[in-house]
């Protein structure tokens, strides 16, 4: 066989047994927040993710409107999940560009006490 045949076959090779093994060390994964107040909605959810390792986010704030139009005080619950295609993502473009899904639960609102 001819050696520069051998070097390519051997790189290809070699860069298959490199692949697998990011593919299979790969996960789904969640980060959950949790607080103690009682959740008053069901999940909202947005995509969200950084670009150039984290300098840049896209968006840069997220807004939770249907907490704000209830008078919730915050949150209950909040989760970031990544799961295999967005690390597939994030390994092909070399942390360029980090894709995530944000999820959250509005609290209820507070008790109204007294007489006004």
């Amino acid at each position: 066989m001819h050696p520069q045949l051998k070097s390519s076959r051997y790189r290809c090779q070699v860069a298959v047994i490199l692949l697998t093994a990011v593919l299979s060390l790969n996960s789904c994964v969640s980060y959950r927040v949790q607080t103690k107040k009682q959740e008053g909605t069901e999940y909202d959810q947005r995509k969200v993710s950084s670009l150039f390792w984290g300098i840049l986010q896209s968006p840069k704030q997220v807004t939770t409107p249907v907490c704000d139009s209830l008078g919730s005080p915050g949150m209950s619950e909040v989760y970031i999940r990544r799961n295999f295609g967005d690390y597939l993502l994030s390994t092909v473009t070399l942390g360029i560009y980090n894709p995530a899904t944000l999820k959250w639960k509005c609290s209820k609102p507070c008790p109204k006490t007294g007489t006004m």
